[in-house]
């Protein structure tokens, strides 16, 4: 698997464009004009600020204070720093963020920070942590699997 490291920058445009997708064409392109007007302005601010302090506030632009719509729903998981990645402790907060997506025949989970939590910034990523970062991974896919609406599609974004 080839690692490519992008700036957070990089990863809300990223996200912005699959937002488009789901969102109004109009709230997507405020989002987009807003996101390169802040990066035009503060390109330093935006490069330092973790990727987790902006996503809500991106998924704000694009879907209003909630999702006035039956049909989508949209959940961020910003996984903290910690040295043990137990499944209990993933359960719970994928749980958490399922039952906001709960009766919704569309719906987006997002998870960011899950790299930076597996080898945090200095550290090297080496094969113990990828194999950490697949597990984890894997518990989140089948997490979310096991909690989605029947008969709903769910999508599952890792940034």
């Amino acid at each position: 698997m080839l690692k490519v490291k992008s700036t957070p920058v990089d990863q809300l445009r990223t996200l912005n464009e699959l937002l488009g997708h789901v969102s109004d064409p109009e709230r997507a392109e405020h989002a987009r004009l807003a996101l390169e007007f802040a990066y035009n302005e503060h390109p330093e601010d935006l490069e330092r600020v973790p990727l987790g302090d902006y996503v809500d506030k991106l998924a704000r632009l694009h879907f209003g204070e909630s999702t006035e719509s039956n049909e989508f729903a949209f959940a961020h998981w910003h996984v903290p720093r910690l040295e043990d990645f137990s499944p209990l402790w993933i359960r719970q907060a994928i749980v958490v963020e399922m039952k906001k997506l709960a009766g919704r025949r569309e719906g987006l989970l997002l998870v960011t920070g899950l790299r930076g939590a597996v080898c945090p910034q200095g550290k090297y990523w080496t094969k113990h942590r990828e194999n950490q970062y697949r597990r984890v991974r894997d518990w989140i896919d089948e997490l979310a699997c096991a909690w989605a609406t029947r008969g709903s599609r769910l999508q599952v974004v890792v940034l």
